[in-house]
Protein backbone atom coordinates (compact mmCIF):
# COMPACT_ATOMS: atom_id res chain seq x y z
CA UNK A 1 0.00 0.00 0.00
CA UNK A 2 1.40 3.40 -0.95
CA UNK A 3 1.61 6.64 1.18
CA UNK A 4 -0.75 9.13 -0.29
CA UNK A 5 1.37 12.67 -1.13
CA UNK A 6 -1.66 14.98 -0.33
CA UNK A 7 -4.26 15.47 2.06
CA UNK A 8 -7.45 16.10 0.94
CA UNK A 9 -10.99 18.28 2.72
CA UNK A 10 -14.08 18.19 1.50
CA UNK A 11 -14.61 21.76 0.92
CA UNK A 12 -18.73 22.70 0.93
CA UNK A 13 -19.84 26.10 -0.82
CA UNK A 14 -23.19 27.91 -0.45
CA UNK A 15 -24.79 30.67 -1.63
CA UNK A 16 -25.74 33.12 1.01
CA UNK A 17 -27.54 36.40 1.16
CA UNK A 18 -25.49 39.44 -0.38
CA UNK A 19 -24.29 37.26 -3.23
CA UNK A 20 -21.30 36.02 -0.61
CA UNK A 21 -20.18 32.60 -1.25
CA UNK A 22 -20.10 30.68 2.50
CA UNK A 23 -17.40 28.15 2.42
CA UNK A 24 -16.15 25.12 4.67
CA UNK A 25 -14.47 22.07 5.73
CA UNK A 26 -17.16 19.37 5.79
CA UNK A 27 -14.68 16.91 7.67
CA UNK A 28 -13.90 20.07 10.18
CA UNK A 29 -16.91 22.01 11.48
CA UNK A 30 -14.80 24.75 12.86
CA UNK A 31 -13.21 25.62 9.47
CA UNK A 32 -15.50 27.90 8.01
CA UNK A 33 -15.31 31.72 6.12
CA UNK A 34 -17.21 33.50 3.51
CA UNK A 35 -16.13 35.60 0.27
CA UNK A 36 -17.54 37.73 -2.36
CA UNK A 37 -16.94 35.08 -4.95
CA UNK A 38 -16.42 31.34 -4.74
CA UNK A 39 -12.67 31.88 -5.72
CA UNK A 40 -12.34 34.32 -2.90
CA UNK A 41 -14.05 32.21 -0.39
CA UNK A 42 -11.72 29.11 -1.91
CA UNK A 43 -8.71 31.43 -0.84
CA UNK A 44 -10.07 32.24 2.51
CA UNK A 45 -11.13 28.65 3.24
CA UNK A 46 -7.50 27.26 2.25
CA UNK A 47 -6.12 30.29 4.82
CA UNK A 48 -8.63 29.02 7.65
CA UNK A 49 -7.10 25.71 7.33
CA UNK A 50 -3.97 26.35 7.05
CA UNK A 51 -4.19 28.27 10.47
CA UNK A 52 -6.50 26.15 12.08
CA UNK A 53 -4.05 23.34 11.42
CA UNK A 54 -1.06 25.80 12.57
CA UNK A 55 -3.06 26.29 15.83
CA UNK A 56 -2.21 22.81 16.83
CA UNK A 57 1.89 23.61 16.53
CA UNK A 58 1.94 24.06 20.15
CA UNK A 59 4.59 21.26 21.46
CA UNK A 60 3.39 18.73 23.88
CA UNK A 61 5.07 19.40 27.16
CA UNK A 62 7.73 15.97 27.61
CA UNK A 63 8.33 15.11 23.96
CA UNK A 64 11.86 16.98 23.54
CA UNK A 65 13.68 14.33 25.68
CA UNK A 66 12.17 12.24 23.55
CA UNK A 67 13.89 9.78 20.76
CA UNK A 68 15.06 10.77 17.17
CA UNK A 69 12.54 13.69 15.82
CA UNK A 70 12.32 15.48 12.28
CA UNK A 71 9.76 18.10 11.37
CA UNK A 72 7.21 16.88 8.80
CA UNK A 73 5.96 19.47 6.29
CA UNK A 74 2.24 18.72 5.04
CA UNK A 75 1.61 21.42 1.70
CA UNK A 76 -2.55 22.23 1.47
CA UNK A 77 -3.26 23.75 -2.21
CA UNK A 78 -6.86 24.41 -3.25
CA UNK A 79 -7.34 22.00 -6.66
CA UNK A 80 -10.03 23.63 -9.03
CA UNK A 81 -13.17 22.04 -9.22
CA UNK A 82 -12.97 19.04 -11.41
CA UNK A 83 -15.84 19.25 -14.06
Amino acid sequence: MGMANDLAYTAVFEDVEGGWTQARIAEIPGVITAGQSREEARALLQDALREYLASFMEPMAGLEKIGDREQLVVELTAAPKAS
